[in-house]
């Protein structure tokens, strides 16, 4: 799956078209919450014969709710199961701003 899919996959979640974005929305363009950023945290190649052999991106999805959000969650997690995609999340909250936080780690 490459980047461009990904977008494509996350936007085509149930109230998402226009609430994803590529590592932060540009300054005062933020959508109401819930919304969503990805980016990229680095590669997991794999080698042989000293060349890549099979380019792999780790991927963060960050997923940014007001209150805990299990349904959303769900929506988001049942887009990456029906997809193939192996996912581990952390969950955080930012004082600063009063909303959760939910990192989704993949790889693609």
């Amino acid at each position: 799956m490459s980047l461009t899919e990904l977008t494509t996959m996350l936007r085509s979640i149930t109230g998402f078209s226009n609430k994803v974005a590529y590592r932060q929305f540009k300054e005062g363009s933020a959508p109401n919450l819930p919304f969503i950023v990805y980016y990229v945290e680095g590669s997991d190649n794999f080698l042989a014969d000293g060349k890549v052999y099979l380019p792999r991106q780790d991927v963060a999805i960050e997923l940014y709710t007001q209150e805990k959000d299990v349904a959303t969650e769900a929506l988001l997690e049942d887009k990456l199961n029906k997809n193939n995609i192996p996912w581990e999340k952390v969950e955080d909250y930012i004082d600063s701003e009063h909303m959760y936080m939910i990192t989704y780690s993949i790889t693609i």
